[in-house]
């Protein structure tokens, strides 16, 4: 039997560590609920075009995973080093974060990390996502 996904809207801040001001992303996407946790799949509009993207969370682990004008899977893991690959149309980059906060609840998620980029210390981010079930088109 499939799952049936729930329309929700979605709400993302992105604060850096170098940056003042955070980055706001507002789109519909679609939940689904799983037995340990959830998928919530969403487009994010960025220069290049609209970046599907998935959040996948199973208990302790949470995946962003990017396809389209950006490509990525990688997993934050609270208390982890992870490394995977980020691709833009430009250039391939090793991705690597130590996840010092993941805190998951019903209807947001909250993530912080240590960002390097090919081994270049990027700064901390912290990424606020929530949901709303009454959102999205019909």
């Amino acid at each position: 039997m499939a799952i049936e996904p729930l329309r929700v809207r979605v709400q993302q801040t992105t604060r850096m560590s170098d940056m003042p001001e955070s980055i706001e992303l507002s789109a519909d996407g679609l939940y689904y609920p799983l037995k340990t946790g959830f998928i919530l799949m969403f487009d994010q509009q960025q220069e290049d075009g609209a970046v599907p993207t998935t959040i996948k969370y199973t208990p302790e682990r949470l995946a962003l995973i990017c396809k389209g004008p950006i490509e990525m899977n990688h997993s934050f893991i609270e208390g982890r080093f992870t490394q995977s690959l980020y691709k833009n149309p430009y250039m391939s980059m090793t991705m690597a974060t130590t996840t010092s906060r993941l805190d998951v609840s019903e209807e947001s998620c909250t993530f912080v990390y240590e960002l390097s980029m090919n081994e270049e210390d990027v700064g901390i981010y912290e990424v606020r996502v929530t949901w709303t079930f009454e959102g999205g088109e019909e």
